[in-house]
């Protein structure tokens, strides 16, 4: 078997100079036009600005040897390269949301020595040497035979680049180990960012009060708050607040509860976010969580877990007669249509209600 291409390192100095000389092909017939907004374009700008990975060039080098000409046409990497080829044209601004020291800049403002590590950003290039036209088409075929079908949260991690966007998934990724730790995500449903949908509707319900669990209307959201996310700096802080509160709480018990369940953990952060904050719209009584009060607090949590042995134990759901009217309605909100708004809140009182136990 012959290798047919080679892996190599250019710097963006060496596609600004390819470009610059008419040796580099943006646009060959396999490739999409630009499609590419000023805040996706920021997004790979603050990617190189950090010093972090961008996925791999594929580009194809055709040497004439008559004129002795190479050029480069770029198989797959095209929006990328447009970008980074943009910005140093100055033909857009690095956006607030992505990079604060850097905000509101276009490259020619940027001091000398950020200008020097962007030109010297190496991208990571698969090189097709001298390649027919059909077997570039079978390799860019064979690209994208090899993606999987987007969900929901990474069709919204490809169209937005925004405020809320970027909140999200820094908040997101700060927590990885908390997650992790709870058994709250897999290593599998974090790579396909299930946290930061998560995190997101926790930012919808703190911001706009509980909303049903529907793809469309956290899609709504990004887009509502793509520009600008009032009060962000608030939201995290408070956020980061109700998620420590509630790993102290349960004191290293989180995963072996029901609530490592984000069916349950939701309701609890809501609960406990409005004790201290108050959540829009939801009519439920107010008191400050104090440390001292941790450990009635952890065992008061406790009889939701009581609740789901009761379930388990008798092994019936019609008519749940072994529980009390409260416990049914609770559960019956947790297993049926917990999507929905109502019962999302209902779950949440419900915790508030032990919690001022």
């Amino acid at each position: 078997m012959q290798q047919r291409f080679d892996t190599r390192k250019y710097s963006v100095r060496d596609f600004d100079e390819w470009n610059s000389k008419g040796d580099l092909r943006l646009a060959p017939e396999f490739q999409r036009n630009k499609i590419w907004n000023d805040k996706a374009r920021s997004y790979l700008i603050d990617t190189i600005l950090r010093g972090k990975p961008i996925p791999k060039i594929y580009m194809r080098q055709l040497l004439d040897v008559k004129s002795r000409k190479t050029t480069r046409e770029v198989v797959d990497g095209q929006q990328r390269l447009h970008a980074v080829l943009d910005f140093l044209r100055d033909e857009f601004k690095v956006n607030k949301a992505h990079n604060e020291r850097f905000a509101g800049l276009v490259f020619s403002h940027l001091d000398d020595e950020t200008q020097r590590d962007i030109f010297n950003y190496e991208f990571t290039v698969d090189l097709l040497q001298d390649m027919s036209d059909e077997d570039v088409y079978e390799v860019f075929a064979r690209l994208n035979t090899y993606s999987y079908r987007l969900n929901a949260q990474e069709l919204r991690h490809a169209k937005f680049y925004g405020d809320f966007r970027t909140c999200a998934y820094r908040l997101a990724n700060e927590f990885v180990t908390f997650w992790e730790v709870n058994k709250i995500f897999s290593k599998a449903r974090l790579l396909r960012m299930a946290d930061a949908e998560f995190v997101s509707d926790l930012l919808i319900a703190m911001s706009d009060g509980i909303q049903e669990k529907d793809k469309k209307i956290i899609d709504h959201f990004y887009a509502k708050y793509d520009d600008q996310f009032p009060r962000r700096r608030v939201f995290e802080k408070r956020l980061r607040e109700v998620i420590d509160q509630i790993g102290a709480i349960m004191d290293g018990t989180l995963a072996k509860s029901s609530f490592k369940s984000t069916r349950l953990l939701f309701p609890l952060f809501c609960a406990v976010y409005h004790m201290h904050y108050q959540l829009p719209e939801l009519k439920a009584p107010q008191k400050a969580i104090r440390l001292s009060q941790y450990p009635k607090l952890k065992a008061s949590l406790e009889q939701v877990d009581e609740i789901f042995q009761k379930v388990k134990e008798e092994g019936r759901t019609e008519d749940l007669a072994y529980l009390s009217a409260e416990e049914r309605k609770f559960y019956k909100a947790y297993n049926v249509y917990w999507v929905r708004s109502a019962n999302r809140k209902f779950l949440t009182s419900y915790l508030v209600k032990l919690l001022l136990r």
